[in-house]
């Protein structure tokens, strides 16, 4: 089967789609919860509770900026759809293997490339 085959589009484009209805849907949640949480007053006097929700509040906004992130990496594949260039590396243009894309749907990248951009990353970091 080919990055070309019908059957393989389809496929993909359902699991794409799929997947950005639930994200949509997470980040929709979170900003109802963000909106609830700041209506109410908190009469906090325990260090131990503030430092709770001190921590649940960075584990939420990570979860959110992880869920826009990954968002934005479906509709970016999406639009690869559109153009017949999913499941091709943007980098090195060589096909992604079926089973990474089965993993992970809206990856660039092949491993190699993937490797690359990673050790920039972290080298970036140090």
């Amino acid at each position: 089967m080919t990055q070309q085959d019908p059957a393989f589009t389809s496929h993909f484009a359902q699991v794409l789609a799929r997947r950005e209805r639930e994200l949509s849907a997470l980040l929709h949640a979170g900003e109802t919860i963000v909106d609830d949480t700041d209506a109410g007053s908190h009469d906090v006097t325990d260090f131990k509770d503030m430092a709770a929700e001190q921590t649940a509040a960075t584990i939420d906004d990570m979860k959110t900026e992880h869920a826009a992130h990954e968002l934005e990496q479906v509709l970016a594949a999406r639009r690869r759809l559109q153009d017949h260039t999913y499941g091709l590396c943007i980098d090195c243009g060589e096909p992604i293997d079926r089973r990474r894309l089965e993993a992970l749907p809206a990856t660039p990248y092949c491993i190699a490339c993937q490797a690359v951009h990673e050790y920039a990353d972290s080298a970036a970091r140090r």
